[in-house]
């Protein structure tokens, strides 16, 4: 689905921490099919159909413990989200700053522990195209606390939280948005983060795909209720990740 304007609130772009961007620039694309567009700077943009996806960008030495995909959320208000993640009992981990001409971004730690990022676009809107194959799909955060974790997220970007039946995750959508981005699901202490889930057609043959190009399946293929059939690989560096083809 072509994005132009995320909704305030949605999940609106992710940047790959690695220790080995030439490893995810080969790997990636070969299983989603995306073209790897770097900046002199040495960020790369991955992007589908001329689209930018996601973004990638190598660790430095010593930073290999912090490698994961990191989600980033709309807003049109950089300060003062920042300012609603520090009411709701947030820390703000990477205060507003600019980014070129792009736009401007700032990192937070949820109560929970999960890390999360806010972009205030400029230049650059975020993902092109999302909850299609090869493209950002489904967003999960694991957490000690559901109730706790949505009410903060509620109250920072004003989220609607519903509950599934049975006591299973709550799914979550962006004001204003009728089609649920992601959910929010119950962990062990100490689990609180959020997992990216990228779009395919069949998880299955994509698992895999992915087996074959050096990843680890992590969690097999299964169906998930309210997201549709997933699994949980990691890439060749370790980094965690997962798919998803919506039913």
């Amino acid at each position: 689905m072509k994005i132009t304007r995320h909704l305030p609130g949605a999940p609106c772009w992710a940047d790959l921490d690695t220790p080995d961007v030439a490893s995810a620039r080969a790997f990636y694309p070969a299983l989603f099919g995306w073209d790897a567009l770097e900046l002199p700077t040495g960020y790369v943009n991955f992007a589908l159909r001329s689209e930018k996806i996601v973004g990638a960008v190598e660790l430095r030495a010593g930073e290999e413990h912090s490698a994961g995909w990191s989600v980033y959320f709309m807003t049109d208000d950089l300060d003062g989200t920042t300012k609603a993640v520090a009411a709701a009992g947030g820390l703000v981990v990477s205060p507003p700053r600019k980014v070129s001409v792009a736009g401007s971004a700032a990192v937070y730690r949820a109560p929970d522990g999960a890390l999360f990022g806010a972009w205030e676009p400029d230049k650059h809107p975020g993902s092109g195209l999302v909850r299609e194959p090869g493209t950002p799909s489904w967003f999960g955060l694991s957490t000690p606390d559901v109730d706790g974790s949505t009410a903060f997220y509620v109250q920072v970007f004003g989220w609607t939280g519903l509950p599934t039946a049975g006591g299973g995750p709550t799914r979550v959508a962006a004001a204003g948005d009728a089609a649920e981005f992601g959910a929010i699901a119950a962990g062990p202490a100490g689990s609180g983060g959020w997992t990216l889930y990228f779009g395919v057609e069949d998880v299955d043959a994509a698992s895999a795909k992915a087996a074959s190009l050096g990843g680890t399946v992590v969690a097999a293929p299964a169906d998930a209720t309210g997201a549709g059939r997933v699994a949980v690989l990691k890439d060749p560096s370790g980094v965690r990740f997962a798919l998803v083809a919506r039913g």
